[in-house]
């Protein structure tokens, strides 16, 4: 009996994971499709970026932000202090400046 309650057990994960590799096909497919459509390459994003701050980019990537493909920079300040920039990747604008949390990355990966 024991193995009855499992199987159906193993096979409901299975779909679950299934599903959710799904998903995560189906956002990547958005992403690239999104990037394939960008009018600024991640060069003049970077200098965007330090334009508006004093310091160094740590880092900057693609990202896909409630539908809108934009890019997000690091910048890291004399002072060791960190923030987040929100780049535009149509026209080149700056959506968003704020103080760079750790977490961040973290909820970036769980989007897409």
């Amino acid at each position: 009996m024991k193995r009855m309650i499992s199987l159906p057990t193993v096979i409901a994960a299975g779909a679950v994971a299934m599903a959710g590799m799904a998903l995560a096909e189906t956002e990547n497919a958005k992403e690239m499709t999104l990037f394939s459509e960008v009018q600024i390459d991640i060069q003049k994003a970077l200098t965007v970026a330090l334009e508006g701050v004093d310091g160094k980019i740590a880092s900057i990537e693609f990202e896909s932000e409630d539908g809108k493909a934009v890019y997000e920079a690091v910048a890291v300040a004399p002072d060791g202090s960190m923030t987040a920039i929100l780049i535009n990747a149509n026209d080149g604008t700056v959506i968003a400046q704020r103080p760079y949390m750790a977490d961040d990355d973290e909820e970036d990966d769980d989007n897409g």
